[in-house]
């Protein structure tokens, strides 16, 4: 079930999306908080429309090994290939370079194929970070690396955001073999006042880095449909697993913002 058009799908007239595996236009998805039987249901329902999922620290914390092995298993036979998020790297290098690697090697383990780093979460040296690429690569994980203005609940001042040097650090990251950059929402759009969102700081990274290396993060409806409307249906996008249906239909141009409604267009080869 790795794709699959349904009988309205066909005739309606929505806009073609590439099957899977997919190079562009990726549903990062988070995946919901109860595995298990909850999961293989989500799966039978929006496997198709899933190209990651994303298991939280918590889920690896709490929830049996077996289980979250049967979800890396289940995930890899439905062609979705999984991520693991923070804090776990955050933690890991707060404890040092021994965890770290210790982690890290326990997640190539057990299959995990994406592994976020947080560079708003920690603050690490650029050489450090292109070792920690390399690690990461060399145990057949790919490293995603997380950029942003603020972390958790920071307070975003104009004069105090550091924008450039972020961008360079996510430029450099890449270049040292970083999969994409992962552009968290808090400070941009998540704990901002109305009116107050700084989408020119997105703008900044999309107008100097190809979109194609970036996965946006658009866990609000109205956030998810800017991205699109700016970047094309074939952006990449972060999601919680309860907003894919929302974001496909963004892709797909009919919804869920005005901003989006049948504006939808793609030429393939």
């Amino acid at each position: 079930m790795n794709n699959q058009d349904t009988y309205i799908g066909k005739r309606s007239a929505l806009v073609e999306r590439e099957y899977k595996p997919r190079k562009r236009g990726l549903n990062y998805i988070r995946a919901p908080k109860v595995l298990g039987q909850y999961y293989i249901d989500y799966v039978m329902c929006y496997g198709h429309l899933t190209d990651i999922i994303k298991i939280g620290t918590h889920q690896l914390t709490h929830i049996p090994e077996e289980e979250v092995k049967r979800v890396i298993k289940l995930s890899h036979e439905n062609n979705i290939i999984v991520a693991v998020g923070n804090p776990i790297m955050d933690e890991a290098l707060r404890a040092g370079t021994k965890s770290t690697k210790e982690i890290i090697e326990y997640l190539s383990k057990i299959k995990v194929d994406v592994l976020e780093i947080s560079v708003i979460a920690r603050s690490i040296d650029d050489d450090d970070l292109a070792d920690l690429i390399h690690f990461i690569n060399d145990k057949g994980i790919k490293p995603l690396v997380e950029c942003g203005l603020s972390f958790a609940h920071s307070p975003v001042y104009d004069k105090r955001t550091f924008a450039k040097r972020k961008k360079v650090q996510a430029k450099r990251a890449l270049d040292n073999g970083a999969w994409k950059i992962l552009i968290e929402a808090e400070g941009i759009f998540e704990n901002v006042a109305s009116g107050e969102e700084r989408y020119d700081f997105v703008d900044d990274f999309a107008s100097d880095i190809p979109v194609n290396n970036l996965i946006f993060e658009g866990d609000d409806q109205d956030a998810l449909s800017y991205y699109i409307d700016a970047y094309g249906p074939k952006a990449n996008i972060f999601v919680d697993y309860q907003r894919i249906m929302q974001l496909e239909a963004s892709r797909r141009g009919y919804g869920p913002n005005t901003s989006t409604w049948s504006k939808a267009a793609v030429f393939h080869k």
